[in-house]
């Protein structure tokens, strides 16, 4: 049975209920994108007022736990994937990683002349060919991200020849044309979602989106691709490990 709450304790009525209701999520009672118990809910079964009820599930929402959806209701999040950023893989072999079936859909792919922030970029000269690549990359079926590519040319010329949607363009690099993959320079910045990319992100324009700007580099030291990801907050966190520098 569960224990009613204390109303002797120090602890607020509302942070009780979190606590519940947290724990409940935690053992798999609430399973992501099942609804939790509404603010007349919680009120009756714990007799509390509403608006101590409401303060329960916004904190609960504040801790990523719970998403709102207007006029529907209160759900469980789905946990977030960790944005490694340390690690030079592509989405497909993350994804497989860490259990998840990955798919793609091709939005473009097409071949044109490099913009002047892109050849500096890839170190190529302005007007110089480049496979622009547009992809939705999906977890079970889910959108999770929203990736821009651009390839020289000449390290690739048949890309556009591969399938895009089911292969993955490290694997097309590396074992098709003998491109290792060494290293990467990275930018990552909070934004929100332009509305063009949202509707395919399944999410509304102007929520908030993880976005990653990604130089790779060859073992020869060859700029090789620019890409820029845009990840679903409410699906990823960024997470770092540091280590204190001995001056």
């Amino acid at each position: 049975m569960e224990r009613p709450l204390d109303r002797n304790s120090y602890v607020p009525l509302y942070a009780q209920i979190q606590q519940k209701l947290r724990q409940m999520i935690d053992r798999g009672e609430i399973a992501p994108g099942a609804p939790v118990p509404s603010e007349r809910e919680l009120a009756e079964r714990y007799g509390v007022s509403r608006m101590t009820a409401r303060q329960a599930l916004r904190a609960l929402r504040q801790d990523g736990l719970v998403y709102r959806e207007r006029g529907i209701g209160t759900f469980v999040a789905r946990r977030k994937v960790d944005l490694h950023t340390r690690n030079l893989v592509g989405f497909t072999e993350d994804m497989r990683l860490r259990g998840l079936r990955p798919s793609s859909k091709l939005i473009l792919l097409r071949r044109e002349k490099v913009t002047q922030q892109i050849a500096n970029e890839l170190g190529i000269e302005v007007g110089g060919d480049v496979f622009h690549l547009e992809r939705l990359r999906l977890a079970d079926g889910t959108p999770m991200a929203y990736e821009s590519n651009y390839v020289p040319v000449d390290l690739c010329p048949d890309l556009d020849q591969y399938d895009l949607e089911r292969d993955s363009l490290y694997r097309i690099l590396e074992e098709e044309h003998g491109i290792r993959m060494q290293s990467a320079d990275e930018i990552l910045e909070a934004a929100r979602a332009p509305r063009d990319k949202a509707r395919y992100l399944s999410i509304r324009a102007g929520s908030p989106v993880l976005v990653v700007h990604r130089v790779v580099y060859g073992d020869n030291g060859r700029a090789i691709e620019s890409v820029r990801t845009i990840y679903r907050a409410d699906r990823y966190r960024a997470t770092f490990h540091l280590t204190k520098n001995t001056l």
